[in-house]
């Protein structure tokens, strides 16, 4: 497993039950946070270890889980337009482009729609907590075409940077955390605490950059539908009612 950073290990703890101490310990380590502490109060994150189930709680008692099976964030979407989605028109499925990279993989709900649509995918995620939940929902998962996602833990500009022509990879997609509105209805539980692990993509903007030099047919970047283009250049737009997709021809 990857070095995670040192700030990490004064906010989050592993708890694990008896019979999951093993798998417990490794992220422990991935994480270099302690596992079991006596005070989970001095913790404002904690990592939840049982045999057939991983979470996280933080100290207000929110949870978030990922699980593809149990569905409870839409991933399985059974009224999909297959070809005619947006998300599918943008990346060119027209043009028979499948593989994609998923910069930004975050709770994986567009990640295993590409998936479910017939795309293979490469995701990179850089939150280590989001990564090990990831992590163990793609082991864990039953749905056959969920088994060969590839995750990669790493900073995404870093991730572009090393691996540029290292990938079979014919378009990119990238979706960056917007600064929410302060205004804003209260989002779910599982979204507070996704804001807190993750936080803004500041970087965002690089980020395009650096995919826009990758030897690739497309880069598309989803934005809210009335936000500024991240940069200019966008050859088309794919607009919802809610978002758009911002297709950058590379190729």
């Amino acid at each position: 497993m990857s070095v995670v950073s040192a700030s990490l290990n004064s906010k989050i703890c592993v708890v694990a039950s008896s019979e999951a101490l093993s798998k417990a310990q490794a992220w422990a380590d991935f994480f270099k946070c302690p596992l079991n502490p006596v005070n989970l109060s001095d913790f404002f994150f904690h990592f939840h270890v049982e045999n057939d189930r991983v979470y996280v709680r933080d100290l207000e008692n929110r949870l978030l889980e990922i699980d593809f099976d149990k569905n409870h964030l839409d991933y399985e979407r059974k009224g999909h337009r297959g070809k005619n989605e947006l998300i599918a028109k943008a990346l060119g499925v027209a043009k028979g482009y499948r593989k994609v990279l998923d910069l930004s993989v975050g709770l994986a709900v567009d990640s295993v729609f590409l998936t479910q649509l017939g795309f293979e995918v490469t995701g990179v995620e850089r939150s280590p907590v989001l990564y090990a939940l990831l992590k163990e929902a793609f082991a864990k998962t039953e749905k056959e075409y969920l088994k060969s996602y590839q995750l990669h833990f790493s900073d995404s500009l870093q991730f572009l940077k090393e691996n540029k022509g290292k990938l079979d990879i014919e378009c990119i997609y990238f979706d960056p955390m917007y600064p929410h509105k302060k205004k804003s209805a209260l989002p779910k539980q599982e979204m507070v605490v996704f804001r807190d692990l993750v936080g803004h993509d500041d970087d965002a903007a690089e980020v395009l950059k650096e995919a826009l030099t990758w030897p690739v047919q497309r880069v598309v970047v989803k934005r809210p539908m009335h936000a500024e283009e991240l940069l200019p250049g966008v050859r088309h737009s794919y607009e919802g009612k809610v978002v758009r997709y911002d297709t950058y021809v590379v190729g």
